[in-house]
Parts: C-alpha cells; structure tokens; sequence
C-alpha cells in the first residue's frame, strides 16, 4: 500500500532537520538538492527553514532524488528513530555523489579527465538508434583512453581531447550533453587496511536537464562503501 504523507505527523521543524540532514551527509548545496529533486532552490530553503509544512509531492520529490523512502519525513518514536538511523546509516555507506561537469571544450575535457582505477558509463538515457552509435564510440573511446593516459605526452593528450569533443558535438546534435567526472569508494578486508579507488564516471545527459555542474548519485555495488571522510556524522556520533 503506497505511503500517504497526510497520515504521517509532518512536523515542519522535524522535516527541516532531515532534510538539512540529508543534504549535508552528500555534502550538497540547497541549490544542488533542488536541481536533483527537480524544486527550487527557494522550495529547499522554506523547508529547510521549520516554519512552512511541505507539502507531498514536495516531500516526494526530495525522497525520489535522495533513493530514500518518504517515510523518512515521519517523526519517529525513539525506537523507530534508532532503527530508522541504522537503516540510513548503511543505506549512506553504499551510496555516493559524484559532481560532474559538462564537456564543450577541449580545455573542458583536460581538467575533468585523468586516468582512473575504473569507470562508470551511464548512457541509458540514449536509445535512438543513431545516437546509440556514438554513444557507444564515446564508451569504447573513454575505456581505451583510461588505460593509455598517464603514458601519453600532453601534445598527444590534447589530441584525444579534441577528438572526444566531436564526438560531444555529435551527441549534442541528438540532444545530449556529456558530464565527465569522479568519485572515490573503498573495499574493506578483514585486518587489512581498506583498498580505495577512484572512479571516473561518465553520463550523458538530455540537454533540457544538463546543467553545467551535475551531481550523480550511485548505488555501490556489494562489498563496496564511501569514504568516511566523505561523510557527515549521525547526530550523537563523535567527529
């Protein structure tokens, strides 16, 4: 049965300190929550600031942008609280945000690109079937690229750059704009220090929702977490 937010206690101040909460554990700004969740940056700031209730689809829109279920805008008994904390907390360890930028330029393309442990190619939002076609030469591009880089000389650099930036010229044709950038995640092993890797990650985007500056939210996959370093302490915890 689909949660109705109407029966919940929405308690306005309770809601801005989760919302605060959340936004600061991604470490985004009121205005990258609103770009993600599709508001406002004055929206985030009347919830944030305790003196307005949210309505549902508001409250809707945060939780879809975060992967959170709305319920978490429900003020909690203390053992729901203490249960609901736990549940985030290992909900936050596999999830991580990834600023990525925009490709236009060559210049674009050296500061956003460097050899990777791996990367993430997210082109789903493509599916005409000549757009697919240079999506997947940008794919293949990039992968081939990442295993080359740090041996070329920057002359030679530049040249693949200017070279993946026709290709983002050619996907932009079809309505897409190409964000480049990285994130950081770790594996722990039992009594080893935990290994980190740095991963690129590359998304095209429609053009209606292409910011110059984009955040990707990504799921880890199994045996992976964030960086401690690159999270914001529960209420109660020590720093």
């Amino acid at each position: 049965m689909r949660t109705t937010i109407d029966t919940m206690e929405r308690d306005p101040a309770y809601i801005a300190e989760q919302v605060k909460f959340i936004r600061k554990w991604h470490r985004l700004t009121q205005e990258n929550l609103a770009n993600a969740a599709g508001l406002t940056s004055r929206t985030i700031e009347k919830v944030e600031s305790g003196r307005h209730r949210p309505d549902e689809q508001t409250l809707r829109s945060i939780a879809r942008a975060m992967q959170i279920d709305v319920k978490f805008f429900e003020k909690p008994t203390a053992e729901q609280q203490a249960r609901q904390t736990a549940e985030m907390e290992r909900a936050f360890r596999k999830t991580v945000i990834a600023p990525t930028y925009a490709i236009h330029s060559a210049s674009d393309f050296l500061s956003a690109f460097a050899q990777r442990h791996a990367f993430r190619i997210d082109t789903s939002n493509v599916t005409a079937d000549e757009a697919l076609a240079t999506a997947a030469s940008m794919t293949d591009y990039i992968t081939d690229l990442n295993d080359i880089w740090d041996d070329c000389p920057r002359s030679q650099q530049l040249e693949f750059a200017r070279s993946f930036v026709d290709m983002c010229q050619e996907i932009e044709a079809f309505g897409f704009v190409c964000h480049l950038g990285h994130h950081k995640q770790q594996l722990r092993r039992k009594d080893q220090h935990p290994m980190v890797f740095t991963v690129g990650v590359m998304t095209l985007l429609p053009e209606d929702e292409a910011e110059e500056g984009h955040y990707a939210l990504i799921q880890l996959e199994e045996g992976w977490e964030s960086l401690e370093a690159d999270r914001v302490p529960f209420p109660g915890e020590k720093t």
